[in-house]
């Protein structure tokens, strides 16, 4: 029985979860906290900047994550 990979696939995204700080080309972003739809979320140009908190669903940070290349730099992810 042979079973095909396709070796060009992307690696899939940690799943979210609060703490964590992804870095984008543009921008981090720190997770505050993550609820079953929602997630509250700081998006900075630089690490220290304060900025307010924003919330968007999770599907949709997922995606932004995705698109920008977001690449995990500090947490742990739930799995």
């Amino acid at each position: 029985m042979n079973v095909k990979i396709k070796a060009n696939r992307k690696k899939a995204l940690p799943a979210l979860a609060s703490g964590q700080l992804w870095k984008t080309e543009t921008a981090y972003i720190q997770i505050v906290d993550l609820g079953k739809r929602l997630i509250d979320y700081r998006m900075m140009r630089e690490l220290g900047q304060a900025r307010r908190t924003q919330t968007s669903s999770i599907e949709t940070m997922e995606k932004y994550l995705k698109t920008n290349e977001g690449r995990l730099v500090k947490g742990n992810s739930r799995n």
